[in-house]
């Protein structure tokens, strides 16, 4: 009799201790798991076994939320993390667009309620996203890297699909000059272990590769090889990346030679440098630029060397773009 009863308790006590299911969060107790409610917001704030989420995404640099941004953020909801597993609950970063299957919410702004499960969901409106086809929001990446070269805090989602179609989540986060990378491959159904991978790198670099993609990557970082693959897109997609530009200035010797505003001569200039021939710097000799061409833009500010000749120079690329100013 004392055997079954033993037997009894053993069972009890593996029923109530949680584990880690197959998506990446623990298993819950009945009441959790039947939880159906589902929100899907941005994350505003990451604290102590918390994640605050909005219906709306706010600036990401704000780190403390204002209960006055009511109009502004929309739903919002503090949400436990105590039933999410740790890589994942660890994970997040402010901006990111997310999935919460929760409990119940408490009346209150924001309302509190406790995590079930979250997962990561494609932004197409602020991610680089990388389908087997076409990259969407390159210019994400341009803004990014410009951080970066500024010594400027920065963050960067990208979106990589597997051939089976599974998304895969990295998030690049630039702080203290020093580079961290969080891979979520959780939702990879040929990946076994459900956690989110973190990553410390010491080097963003760029190149012109053989095939005349630029290559851009992190180096020395604390992984086999020592070396992630941030993207390798195609010359004409990054090197003017999709965006509205308003206006084009030529200097040269420190002096604004033109302030091209027309549009006909705006997208003159940008196709020639799209379908221009490109060079990898590393194989040449250069000499000192007379000038810069600034492409301003809605989302981003490009700067190109400019040489005379109607060359120009980008991301260790070298440019015959054949551009002439009258």
């Amino acid at each position: 009799m004392l055997k079954y009863f033993l037997c009894f308790i053993m069972i009890l006590f593996v029923t109530a201790c949680g584990t880690t299911s197959e998506n990446g969060n623990k298993t819950q107790s009945d009441s959790s798991k039947n939880a159906q409610n589902v929100m899907e917001g941005y994350v505003a704030n990451v604290q102590d076994n918390s994640v605050l989420v909005v219906e709306n995404r706010l600036d990401p640099t704000v780190t403390e939320f204002d209960p006055q941004q009511h109009d502004e953020a929309g739903n919002a909801i503090y949400f436990s993390l105590e039933d999410i597993e740790d890589s994942m609950a660890n994970s997040l970063v402010r901006g990111e667009k997310i999935q919460v299957t929760h409990g119940a919410v408490a009346e209150s702004y924001p309302g509190q309620s406790s995590a079930v499960a979250i997962k990561r969901i494609v932004d197409e409106e602020h991610d680089m996203v990388i389908p087997l086809d076409e990259t969407i929001n390159v210019v994400t990446l341009e803004q990014f890297i410009q951080q970066v070269e500024k010594n400027e805090d920065a963050i960067m989602r990208v979106v990589n699909y597997t051939v089976e179609g599974d998304p895969v989540f990295n998030n690049y986060i630039f702080r203290n000059g020093e580079h961290t990378v969080k891979v979520d491959a959780t939702q990879d159904d040929f990946v076994e272990t459900k956690t989110v991978k973190e990553f410390a790198c010491q080097q963003l670099e760029y190149y012109l590769t053989d095939d005349q993609n630029i290559m851009f990557e992190l180096t020395d970082c604390d992984m086999d090889g020592g070396t992630l693959a941030i993207a390798s897109l195609p010359f004409a997609n990054i090197i003017v990346p999709e965006d509205t530009y308003h206006r084009i200035e030529v200097i040269v010797n420190d002096e604004v030679i033109m302030d091209i505003t027309e549009e006909s001569e705006k997208e003159e200039i940008i196709t020639k440098i799209r379908e221009g021939t490109p060079h990898s710097v590393m194989t040449m000799t250069m000499k000192a630029p007379e000038g810069e061409i600034i492409l301003y833009g809605k989302q981003a500010t490009i700067h190109f060397d400019y040489q005379e000749a109607g060359n120009v120079i980008r991301y260790n690329t070298f440019v015959e773009a054949g551009l002439t100013f009258n």
